[in-house]
């Protein structure tokens, strides 16, 4: 008897421990149940009749018929923008890993972007060459920097009256920009958990076993981004990591059904961005982040045959921090080409400071990827993939899919990373734009250029070239196409500090 009544105690101790262990859903609400009841409809209403007009149903196998538009594989060069309530100074984690400790609340209430001006950012990012912008509108912390319906935690209802969204959508189109947001509010039931939750195991030590996301906090979060796609008509919608969790999938699945449609309905091809094995491959664009330490170990994008996008960092930090310094713009220009080559598109990241300014360092860098595209953008957008991605030392993002560090020692998941890298002269990138070939010399020569591949006898291309021109220089070159290499002279004046491009024409 004894025995059985001290099983019966531990199996009432372990029941109440798993109850205590289950994550309390902080996610912030309306207090009245009625607006709230109201305004969930009213996105369940648009999400289910988008995906029973549209062609895409909620399937992985519907959703495989998905075609990247061109619009974004010819752009390949965006901007990823995270501000908010992050950049203040206030005790605890920002991303709220501390357990939900931060006080994200004060926080939120003392943060007021008063000189963010999206005309200037959109027209400082347009003469920069972006091409699109990817604004972070709600961060783990669930602060919404657009109107939500949903949460009295937005810049609409707190201190800044503003909503910074829609700032930002009218003023990026209004310069010829694509428009696109992200939402990082997935990760929130593990980061603000209370009692506070592990992170999620990465992705190769497989799906995990519970606690996941219950449904009232799945529904939410549901309703919250498809008011983001109803109200702003995002072309970009970028996810973080926590999509990958099982729980996620039918979300997943009834999300990107519902986007592809509504989108079809207002003749704007989209984008939808994901990382790790979160949605199977033709389904959406993948994302692979730098900086992300192990994490982004598991599998690297080379010479892709699907197109993709590397989100890099202009600095140390995705936030604004008080001794922040941009890497050089020479090295993230270099990036940018190694990307492009292998089929993908480079985003990088900037920060703009509590105030919503960008800086004088941070603008300086942005002018200077500006002067660099003034130049060579015709070797960057429009391009596709060549025969080969390069040819050179140095690797950059590895093509053999083994690993997502550069075969370079001082390479972006490197925890030492400073933003240099030990590219050669003799590291080339090549793209091709009809049937133009762009062959761009990494580092400034100081001799003679030689590329192996475009040898007579090349087992690449042996094509015969006809003409060679430098972008951005009106002077002749000189050049001879060998039986092991062309070799091209080092011109006498670089119309550029980095990455020569060559445009190259073969015999038709």
């Amino acid at each position: 008897m004894a025995r059985k009544i001290t099983f019966v105690l531990l199996g009432l101790f372990l029941s109440f421990r798993l109850l205590q262990a289950q994550p309390k859903q902080i996610l912030p609400y309306w207090n009245c149940p009625e607006e709230k009841s109201k305004n969930a409809q009213k996105m369940d209403d648009a999400m289910n009749q988008a995906i029973a007009k549209g062609s895409f149903k909620p399937s992985w196998e519907s959703l495989k018929s998905y075609k990247v538009p061109d619009w974004y594989r010819d752009a390949k060069f965006g901007i990823f923008m995270h501000w908010g309530p992050e950049t203040l100074n206030f005790p605890g984690k920002a991303d709220g890993s501390d357990g939900g400790k931060t006080d994200y609340k004060s926080r939120a209430n003392a943060f007021k972007g008063g000189k963010f001006d999206a005309g200037n950012w959109s027209k400082l990012l347009a003469k920069a060459g972006v091409k699109y912008i990817l604004q972070v509108i709600e961060h783990h912390d669930a602060y919404a920097l657009y109107n939500s319906s949903f949460t009295p935690l937005s810049a609409v209802k707190m201190a800044p009256r503003r909503d910074f969204a829609l700032e930002m959508s009218k003023a990026a189109r209004k310069e010829g920009l694509f428009y696109g947001v992200s939402s990082h509010t997935e990760e929130h039931w593990w980061f603000y958990a209370n009692p506070p939750q592990k992170t999620p195991p990465a992705p190769q030590a497989g799906r995990p076993a519970p606690p996941q996301p219950d449904k009232e906090f799945l529904d939410t979060w549901q309703r919250r981004i498809t008011e983001m796609v109803e109200k702003y008509k995002p072309q970009i919608f970028y996810f973080d990591w926590c999509i990958e969790q099982p729980a996620y999938e039918p979300y997943m699945q009834r999300f990107a059904s519902y986007y592809y449609n509504r989108s079809a309905e207002w003749k704007r091809e989209v984008v939808l961005n994901y990382k790790y094995n979160a949605l199977p491959q033709g389904t959406a664009v993948k994302a692979i982040s730098v900086y992300s330490g192990q994490r982004a170990a598991w599998e690297t994008q080379g010479a892709s045959p699907l197109p993709w996008q590397f989100d890099g960092m202009s600095s140390t930090a995705w936030f604004w921090k008080p001794n922040i310094r941009p890497y050089p713009a020479g090295n993230l220009i270099c990036d940018m080409v190694d990307v492009v080559s292998k089929n993908g598109n480079y985003v990088m990241n900037i920060t703009p400071d509590p105030d919503g300014l960008p800086g004088p360092e941070q603008e300086k860098l942005l002018q200077e990827i500006g002067q660099w595209m003034s130049v060579n953008g015709e070797a960057i957008y429009g391009t596709r993939p060549w025969t080969i991605f390069g040819e050179g030392p140095n690797h950059g993002m590895n093509p053999t899919f083994s690993g997502v560090a550069a075969q370079n020692p001082l390479s972006p998941n490197n925890p030492n990373y400073s933003g240099q890298n030990n590219y050669t002269s003799q590291d080339i990138r090549f793209v091709k734009k009809g049937d133009v070939l762009y062959a761009m010399v990494i580092a400034i020569p100081t001799s003679d250029i030689r590329i192996t591949s475009l040898g007579k006898s090349s087992q690449v291309s042996g094509k015969k070239i006809t003409s060679i021109a430098l972008l951005g220089s009106s002077e002749p070159l000189k050049w001879k196409q060998e039986n092991d290499a062309l070799v091209i002279e080092k011109p006498s004046m670089m119309p550029c500090n980095f990455v020569l491009a060559f445009k190259i024409g073969f015999v038709k």
